[in-house]
């Protein structure tokens, strides 16, 4: 069956690098005389698919799906409603109001974005004066590691650890959110997740009904596994995408 990727927007490196490096082809988002029947797709990241190509051939990641674990809120309801650990969230800043004045030591990540990436639109508040209005609200905890889990077809085929760059001063390391901007990088070395990352990872891949997904999973300070969400489009380079040209080609 020949293989095709469908890629979330024009110009994905990630879908690129995929294309390249399985020898096929990406289906143009426009204006495309691609024929679905009988063809495979991967869906890189898209929540949204032509009917005809969901009609008429396999595809790996079904929009809808991929739809759900964009959303954040979306994501958090379903995994809590299959017993899959996530940080503590409220869709109401009253909700987060009370509980804060509850714990007064307690610090709430105010989400005024539901779909994005990389810490975009978190507004972290320390006190109730700092709250400000969004539509999802997590309370934060220590985290001792935090891990991306790649999960492909029920199995573990890659992990990594955000680690601290060494290329940034300490004083511009943001601990609370762990992205690149903040001083973080995913490493190799040491990547021994602790017993139930892994197993949350695949859980959460399947209970939002995807074929994969890199899923960020935390261990915290308190010994608690809690995922923070699941990538349908993560960045691929090196050794990860050999892992997931590996994977498709099987």
């Amino acid at each position: 069956m020949k293989t095709f990727i469908y890629p979330y927007k024009k110009g994905s490196k990630s879908a690129k690098a995929l294309a390249q490096a399985l020898g096929i082809k990406q289906i143009k988002r426009e204006g495309s005389k691609f024929k679905p029947r009988g063809k495979r797709v991967i869906n890189w990241g898209c929540g949204e698919l032509p009917a005809s190509v969901v009609q008429n051939s396999v595809v790996l990641n079904h929009p809808h799906s991929v739809a759900s674990a964009a959303n954040k809120a979306t994501t958090f309801l379903v995994l809590q409603a299959n017993d899959i650990e996530t940080p503590r969230c409220f869709s109401d800043w009253l909700e987060a109001k009370n509980y804060m004045a509850l714990y007064p030591k307690a610090k709430i990540f105010c989400r005024t974005k539901l779909n994005s990436h990389s810490g975009e639109g978190i507004v972290i508040a320390e006190t109730v004066d700092q709250l400000v209005y969004a539509p999802l609200y997590t309370v934060w905890e220590r985290i001792a590691n935090e891990y991306r889990i790649h999960v492909f077809n029920g199995k573990v085929i890659d992990r990594q650890r955000k680690a601290r760059s060494r290329d940034v001063p300490d004083d511009q390391v943001n601990w609370k959110v762990r992205n690149l901007a903040g001083g973080f990088i995913f490493a190799r070395g040491d990547c021994q997740p602790e017993d139930g990352v892994e197993d949350a990872a695949v859980g959460a891949v399947a209970a939002l009904g995807l074929d994969f997904g890199a899923v960020d999973v935390v261990w915290t300070k308190a010994g608690r596994v809690m995922v923070l969400e699941v990538n349908t489009a993560c960045g691929l380079m090196g050794t990860t995408l050999g892992k997931y040209v590996e994977a498709f080609s099987g």
